[in-house]
């Protein structure tokens, strides 16, 4: 089974065209080489990199036995599996969660910026409604016209764009964290009985919330890859699957189930309480 996960799902995406469509939407904002260099700085082996570089630097936990896997399976969650013959593991974040959260920010952020906009609302209403629907519970990736809609509702908002993409980021590296944080506490002797699961993923997020605002706290000049501005990201996540459950309810009548993890809610408070110490102090008013 380790075989099939490991290599399981084919990658649906296409480089040369989204940074074809980053150009027409975005005309005279960026050149194709500029875009280029972007996605060398910014992807999930990159993110990947920097948090174990954290995890060995703040809890002497190198996680070399983690490999990285992002093929397009038909899921918006991660996983971490470990195959018990080789003791290695493997950290699956899925193309279609990737897809998924970054539009869901685009949609929301412009959303909420132009609600005064009949258009822009409706068309954000929509796009979020199917997301949620089509993507998130039954696990199609979006279509290029799904997208090109998208595109179209923030055209040229570069603003827009950018507080998207830093809040994606963030949100990947607190749920790379979040994975390795499993292992690590594994690897520590922490052994967690069925009944208390929830305690395990409390501990977890607690770790890779301390990674990613770490990161953002020592990562300064031209080394920066994740905002001071986006550190609460993470719990805007959390956000997206109230929504995504929410919109489960209404739509079919369903309680999407997880015995292994919190309600949202708790898992949000323990992030703002982590937010909230003193250790972490971001100048992050404006």
């Amino acid at each position: 089974y380790y075989e099939i996960l490991k290599f399981g799902g084919t990658s649906v995406r296409d480089e040369e065209e989204e940074i074809q469509r980053m150009m027409e939407y975005f005309p005279g904002c960026f050149t194709k080489e500029q875009l280029r260099e972007n996605r060398k700085r910014y992807n999930t082996q990159t993110i990947f990199r920097l948090v174990k570089k954290y995890f060995a630097q703040e809890y002497g936990y190198a996680g070399s036995a983690i490999e990285l896997s992002s093929g397009y399976q038909n899921t918006i969650n991660s996983y971490i599996y470990k195959n018990e013959e080789t003791e290695t593991f493997l950290l699956h974040v899925d193309e279609l969660f990737e897809s998924t959260v970054m539009t869901f920010f685009l949609a929301m952020l412009k959303w909420s910026k132009d609600m005064h906009n009949p258009d822009v609302y409706g068309g954000c209403f929509i796009y979020i409604l199917y997301l949620l629907n089509d993507v998130c519970i039954f696990g199609e990736m979006q279509g290029l016209n799904a997208n090109q809609a998208l595109m179209e509702a923030v055209n040229g908002d570069v603003q827009i764009l950018q507080l998207a993409e830093d809040c994606y980021w963030t949100v990947v590296a607190f749920t790379l964290a979040h994975e390795v944080a499993h292992t690590y506490l594994a690897s520590v002797g922490k052994v967690y009985s069925r009944e208390h699961l929830e305690k395990e993923e409390f501990d977890a997020d607690a770790i890779a919330y301390h990674i990613v605002l770490k990161i953002i706290m020592e990562e300064t000049g031209e080394d920066v890859v994740l905002e001071d501005y986006a550190c609460m990201a993470p719990i805007m996540y959390m956000d997206f699957f109230d929504l995504y459950y929410y919109t489960d309810r209404v739509l079919y009548g369903t309680m999407i189930g997880d015995t292994d993890h919190p309600p949202i809610q708790k898992r949000k408070e323990n992030l703002f309480a982590i937010i909230n110490k003193e250790e972490y102090d971001f100048n992050n008013i404006e």
